[in-house]
């Protein structure tokens, strides 16, 4: 073979193999492109991972910077999300169904979270000097919640597992999540159906847990309890950042379990939890490859709310998930 003929091979090899290096290195890099996330800060201790993912530096190894919106009320944190006006927000199944259902193929779902009847995170509480000493006393008597749609489907699903049915037996009184504790104290209402961290700023104020594990007792165990949910614009045109974000909040839920400590400080900084509340507290459990049997559960907890007439119509919810690490 004639030499320069040989050059041209190498030289041709050299630049398609530099090529596809730099080519490869940008596709499977995060960094590559800085993005910008916006997230509503509703202080809800279930965006644990992202407070941590921040504060630790796990989103800006991905080339993600968060861009937080102030937005207390979780209802109007849906609406900023549903109107294009945040990009990630995490919420309860009862909500991102509904939405889901009313424009199909507008959402994905990623990073789901649970409660668990090993750490127990929802409460029926009632004052020190109540005459409520189990949940059938509830008959006759009001039942305070958070407002939002979702808080009030599972305490319907509740009431009607123990045999209640509202309002005949129990009246429903929903105010906003920030005054629920001083309610309960207040005498608003006779018992309260909460979660937390409201729970443990309860109980430490004097409130007497009539139930724990509310939640995974009457309703599923674990309780599947929601989800983050992006835009489907945002995961279809910049799918790497749905690579980044798990990366993050994956090593943010890591970190979680290995440094508990460190994290509930972060989680009492962040969402203004006296220490005290944030260090006894029931920590939720956090998804970040839900497996074929995590999405069956999902699925029922799914089927559930539709057969109790709190949702119009179910999802195949492996159809909305993004980011699955599915099993062989």
């Amino acid at each position: 073979m004639k030499k320069w003929i040989v050059g041209a091979i190498i030289v041709i090899a050299t630049a398609t193999a530099t090529f596809y290096a730099v080519t490869h290195r940008n596709e499977s890099s995060p960094l590559s492109q800085k993005i910008t996330l916006r997230v509503p800060d509703t202080r809800f201790m279930g965006i644990l991972p992202l407070y941590v993912a921040e504060e630790k530096g796990f989103f800006e190894q991905e080339g993600i910077a968060i861009q937080w919106i102030d937005v207390r009320d979780p209802g109007q944190a849906e609406k900023i999300f549903h109107a294009g006006q945040a990009d990630f927000f995490m919420t309860t199944f009862a909500n991102l169904i509904p939405a889901e259902v009313r424009k199909p193929g507008t959402i994905r779902l990623l990073y789901p979270i649970y409660e668990s009847a090993e750490q127990p995170g929802s409460y029926i509480l009632v004052r020190s000097d109540s005459d409520i000493k189990t949940v059938q006393d509830l008959h006759g008597k009001t039942l305070g919640t958070y407002s939002g749609p979702s808080q009030k489907a599972y305490a319907l699903i509740v009431l009607q597992k123990i045999g209640l049915r509202e309002p005949d037996d129990v009246r429903l009184i929903q105010v906003a999540s920030s005054t629920q504790v001083q309610c309960l104290f207040g005498g608003v209402y006779d018992a309260l159906f909460t979660v937390e961290t409201f729970g443990s700023t309860a109980i430490s104020k004097g409130a007497r847990i009539v139930e724990s594990g509310v939640r995974t007792k009457y309703i599923n165990n674990p309780f599947w309890l929601g989800s983050a949910a992006i835009s489907a614009s945002l995961a279809k045109n910049q799918p790497q950042i749905i690579v980044g974000i798990l990366n993050a909040l994956g090593k943010a839920a890591k970190y979680i379990k290995e440094h508990e400590v460190e994290a509930r400080e972060i989680l009492a900084q962040r969402t203004n939890t006296e220490k005290e509340v944030a260090q006894r507290c029931a920590l939720y459990t956090w998804v970040t490859h839900p497996t074929n049997q995590d999405l069956k559960q999902i699925q029922g907890h799914v089927d559930l709310l539709m057969a109790e007439k709190l949702i119009d119509k179910s999802v195949v919810v492996t159809d909305i998930f993004e980011g699955v690490l599915n099993e062989k």
